[in-house]
């Protein structure tokens, strides 16, 4: 088990007042192991002080016992938050003082959304200074702006503080005097926008620990579909045509899909201060059981919906007001009275209008509306991920709004549709705005159905500036490694790191409709392909120059052609704010000079104004931006709030979610150098039960054909590698030169063949054709208990009798199946075995009773075991001959023993070729010579074939297995011969988490075997022999009694 947590601690001990010191650790330990056993080397690494040996940890104000607190379960999960020595703020719950009816005030857009605010009685204070009880990151805010106030009989106000650019309710003006403030009313204050909602809202889904620091959450996208349970409502439902306003109204006619507010985490209240470094804001959870209630309309009620038109009153910043949820006229809107004091000057008004694009089109007199804010906002997706509630994770590949997110209200865009986005801006709102992106994504698609990849190897900026800027981007469970890439997370910090991760994704368009020729495909082959794909996503977050010409070249191909494999790219570039001095084509040249892959997108949005806080989209056509859409404020996020984002999200596993509709998982990994072929039939510990349930479920799915031959040979990029001789053979080639593991792969065949059937069913032939010259051979294999013979051609006596004997087996199978086939003679038997005989009448009812007589004895011990005989294998159980050295038999050597026997062999082996489809005598051979062998029926009628390279790299056992329709599979074969592993020391361990090396391939200590303990090989021959014994299940004798 290992879990990453992270450690607060003070330099000075119990002085609370002292900056805190922290670090984020992972640790190892098995499950169920108690706090105590790392707590030492928590405070150590924290830089905690020597308290002479008691260690005191918290989670928020809560006290852990430290051997009862067992690491994996609440709260010591994933991404949890320590405090060493004191306690920290309670973010567990709302004080019960509070009560369910605390209201809360959410910033649901703006450059500074997401905050979720508890308002208790009294005033609370809104502005940009440190000193308001509500802070906000906004330029256009004042540093007073205006203040709300809960009276005692639980109504809310809202009153002016003589801001420099008003407040605004719904659209109306707010003065100095208070004017009611209802639920769900839009106050406006700069180029913020805030909802008051009542805590309750959604109830949290119920999670499932695993004890391994994990949180099962079921799946909420309805299977897909992200449809909205019944009984569930969503923002703005309420007040609307079709819904009642009453909890539990059904979906109206508006056709909304998401789900109302929902309350988790806590935050402290106004006055609290700051959160504290690396925990972002806190959402409050509400006490006791939590109610879901309809958000009102935007006017809750009070007034109509402010009408598209010069009538709409109010003093919103000018970019809002840009922003067309109803457009009333061109798509780039119009002109506006300027009600603003002061705002972000006139050339963003003139921007606004679109006068740059076209001095000479004269400005239109309507003012547009101003877009209410989306459903699925910052805030509300800050308490579906704290809750969580049904809202996370709820939207799946058949969802109308699939990977559609948000630049500010009014601005959309679906990722779908447009393959990349680039943004370009100034450092600091450009990365609020592409946390705000990333976290709609995480928040709303799981990560089955969604991975995020970080680029951020531009060397222009320090590693610990871009540490700072991504920290938080670790901590979500979307950029953990899920289609095996080699790696620890999906970040990229430095140059070989960004190569792995495309050479990832390359493989990826590689395996793809387009083949490997995906780079020169056409536009319309392009659209194609990605129109019908349906597997998971991948969102690249590029930002900067990836650092080297051909890292340029890949992500720019991949901005471009990434959608036909469902890879979209976020390409950020640091430019300046689009304004007079630097107009749209200027920073647009600017943002493809920093980073390349921007003129390869096709949508980009730009940041604009004196203070960058609104965003414009642009489809891209020809190299050059055109088709202006609607200008909005921009919605950003905080890095503090984007890490309490993320932590919420650490823990949370989706139970049950599938990539899509028979949609495979994308390869993205390379082979490994080795394989463990116990581990690939899923027996790392190889039992008599799990053995006898692997025969149990292949005996029922062999009914009608006499039973199944499955072979795995190893490990692929998508897991285990192999065939179904019944299906997709009969017969399998192995060709490969010495060294290559070709003799290993046999043993593997054999051993994976006995896992998979009862030794009654299914009986082994094995033939080495060196005899004995090229060291053991197939002679290990002896101990399973499916193996009837073993013959070393080195005899010619033996070898003529093993030829005649199974010359005498076809020739009893022939005569037995009378020219039915052997799965049709099986089909038959089955059928007939299920056919009921009549029941033999007993003596009395033979006398004419009816009931049986009655007994007096009373048994006090259990019936006694069956001790009559076992039925013996089927009269015609599967056979498979394995070969190995095939070529040494067809053209043996001068001088070899048994070099006088060796053509009956062949010959015989031959006619298993020609008749063993019909007759259910399969035949697996391998040569290291394969122009010796090209002649034979051997070859030219085995339908399998596998190609094993040379052994110089990376080892033995690499090749490739080839179908009968033409596909090839890489793999890596998988050992079995190897001794038992020795295991790691079980000694929980605590060690620094370094982001900038997550992206690194994990260190991999060589495995050492025991030197003097069983192989896997004997192992399973143990375990097979027992399950044997267990079933009654007698092998197959050969050759067959007269």
């Amino acid at each position: 088990m290992q879990i990453r947590l992270t450690v607060l601690g003070s330099r000075s001990g119990h002085q609370a007042a002292t900056a805190p010191a922290g670090c984020d650790v992972l640790v190892t330990a098995p499950a169920g192991t108690a706090l105590a056993a790392v707590a030492s080397g928590l405070a150590a690494a924290a830089g905690g002080p020597d308290t002479g040996g008691t260690t005191v940890l918290y989670a928020g104000s809560r006290r852990l016992d430290p051997q009862r607190a067992v690491l994996g379960e609440p709260p010591l999960v994933d991404g949890a938050v320590l405090h060493l020595h004191v306690p920290g703020p309670d973010t567990a719950a709302v004080p019960a003082a509070d009560g369910p009816g605390t209201p809360q005030l959410h910033v649901v857009s703006g450059p500074d959304a997401g905050g979720v605010h508890l308002l208790h009685p009294g005033s609370v204070r809104i502005g940009r200074s440190a000193d308001a009880d509500v802070p906000l990151d906004d330029p256009d805010v004042s540093r007073l702006h205006c203040a709300v106030t809960v009276l005692a009989d639980g109504r809310v106000t809202v009153a002016d503080l003589g801001s420099t650019n008003g407040t605004t309710l719904d659209g109306a003006d707010v003065g100095a005097a208070s004017v009611p403030l209802a639920p769900g009313a839009l106050l406006r204050i700069g180029e913020s926008t805030l909802r008051l909602a009542p805590a309750g809202g959604e109830r949290p889904l119920a999670v499932v620990p695993d004890l391994e620091g994990h949180l099962g959450l079921p799946d909420a996208s309805g299977g897909g579909t992200g449809t909205r349970a019944a009984g569930d409502t969503g923002p703005g439902d309420a007040a609307r045509p079709g819904h009642s306003g009453a909890p539990g109204a059904a979906p109206g006619a508006d056709g909304g899909t998401g789900t109302g507010p929902g309350t988790g985490g806590t935050r402290p209240g106004p006055g609290a201060g700051a959160p504290e470094p690396g925990t972002g804001p806190q959402a409050p959870a509400a006490a006791g059981p939590k109610r879901p209630f309809p958000a009102p309309s935007r006017n809750a009620g009070s007034a109509p919906d402010p009408t598209p038109g010069p009538g709409v009153a109010g003093s919103a910043p000018l970019g809002a007001a840009a922003a067309e949820a109803y457009p009333a006229g061109p798509a780039d809107g119009g002109a506006r009275p300027p009600r603003r004091r002061g705002g972000i000057g006139a050339w963003a008004r003139k921007w606004v209008r679109g006068d740059e694009d076209d001095p000479g089109r004269p400005a239109d007199p309507g003012t547009p509306a101003q877009a209410a804010p989306d459903e699925d906002d910052p805030a509300a997706l800050l308490l579906a991920a704290l809750g969580p509630t049904g809202r996370l994770w709820s939207r799946g590949a058949g969802h109308p709004r699939f990977m559609e997110v948000g630049l500010g209200a009014g601005s959309r865009v679906t990722f779908p549709e447009c393959g990349s986005l680039g943004v370009a801006g100034p450092r600091a709102r450009l990365t609020g705005v592409a946390r705000s992106v990333i976290a709609q994504l995480a928040a709303l698609h799981s990560p089955a159905r969604l991975e995020i990849v970080l680029l951020a190897a531009d060397r222009a900026r320090p590693l610990a500036e871009r540490r700072r800027d991504w920290g938080w981007l670790g901590w979500l469970p979307h950029v953990r490694p899920a289609h095996g890439q080699d790696c620890r997370l999906l970040l990229a910090y430095d140059r070989d790191q960004a190569a792995a991760r495309t050479a990832e994704l390359t493989r990826r368009l590689e395996d793809g409709p387009l083949g490997t020729g995906w780079a020169a495909a056409d536009p319309a082959a392009l659209r194609q392909a990605a129109a019908g794909y349906e597997g998971p996503r991948t969102l690249v977050v590029l930002d900067g120059d990836p650092d080297s010409a051909a890292l340029r070249d890949l992500t720019g191909r991949l901005a471009s052609h990434g959608a036909a494999a469902g890879i979209h790219l976020l390409v950020l570039a640091q430019t300046p704010a689009a304004t007079a001095a630097s107009p749209v084509a200027t920073t647009y040249e600017s943002a493809c000079a920093a980073t390349p892959a921007f003129r390869d997108c096709g949508r980009i949005a730009l940041l604009s104004g004196d203070v960058a806080t609104a965003v414009r989209g642009f489809a891209v056509s020809g190299g050059r931006p055109v088709a202006a859409g609607p200008t909005a404020v921009a919605d950003g996020v905080s890095a503090a709030w984007a890490e309490r984002f993320a932590r919420a999200l650490a823990p949370l596993r989706a139970d049950g979610v599938q990539p899509g509709p028979g949609a495979p998982r994308p390869a993205a990994a390379n082979l490994p150098a080795a394989s463990r072929l116990l581990d690939e039939l899923g027996l790392a510990r190889a039992t008599p039960a799990s053995l006898m349930a692997r025969w149990a479920e292949a005996t029922e799915q062999g009914q009608g054909v006499g039973g199944l031959a499955e072979v795995v040979l190893g490990s692929g990029r998508r897991g285990p590698v192999g065939a179904e001789l019944v299906h997709d053979g009969p017969h399998l080639l192995v060709q490969g030169p010495a060294g290559s593991g070709r003799t290993e792969l046999l043993r593997s065949i054999a051993a994976s063949l006995a896992a998979a059937a009862r030794p009654d069913r299914l009986g082994l032939l094995l033939l080495d054709g060196a005899g004995g010259e090229r060291g053991d051979g197939l002679l290990p294999c002896t101990e399973l208990p499916h193996v009837s013979a073993h013959l070393v051609a080195c005899d010619p006596l033996r070898m003529r009798e093993f030829a005649q004997a199974l010359g005498a087996e076809l020739k009893r199978r022939h005569e037995l199946l009378d020219g039915v086939p052997f799965t049709e003679w099986h089909a038959r038997r089955e059928l007939s075995d299920r056919m009921v005989s009549p029941r033999r009448p007993a003596p009395g009812e033979l006398n004419g009773d009816i009931d049986s007589p009655r007994t007096g004895t009373l048994r006090l011990r259990a019936a006694a075991t069956r001790t009559e005989p076992a039925a013996g294998p089927t009269p015609l159980p599967r056979l498979v001959v394995l070969v190995d050295d095939f070529d040494a038999l067809v053209a043996p050597a001068l001088g070899s023993p048994g070099r006088p026997a060796a053509g009956s062999l062949v010959r015989i082996l031959e006619g298993v070729a020609r008749e063993g489809t019909r007759l259910g005598v399969h035949l697996v051979v391998a040569s290291a010579r394969p122009e010796r062998t090209a002649d034979t029926e051997a070859a030219r009628l085995a339908t399998l074939r596998v190609e094993l390279d040379a052994p110089d790299q990376p080892g033995p056992g690499r090749g490739r297995l080839l179908y009968a329709d033409g596909r090839a599979v890489p793999f890596q074969a998988g050992r079995v011969t190897g001794r038992i592993p020795r295991t790691a020391t079980l000694r929980p361990t605590v060690v620094p988490v370094e982001w900038e090396r997550m992206g690194d391939p994990p260190a991999r200590r060589p495995v050492r075997e025991l030197g003097n303990g069983p192989t896997d090989l004997a192992l399973l021959a143990s375990a097979l022999d027992r399950a044997s014994h267990l079933v009654s299940a007698i092998p197959v004798p050969f050759p067959q009694a007269p």
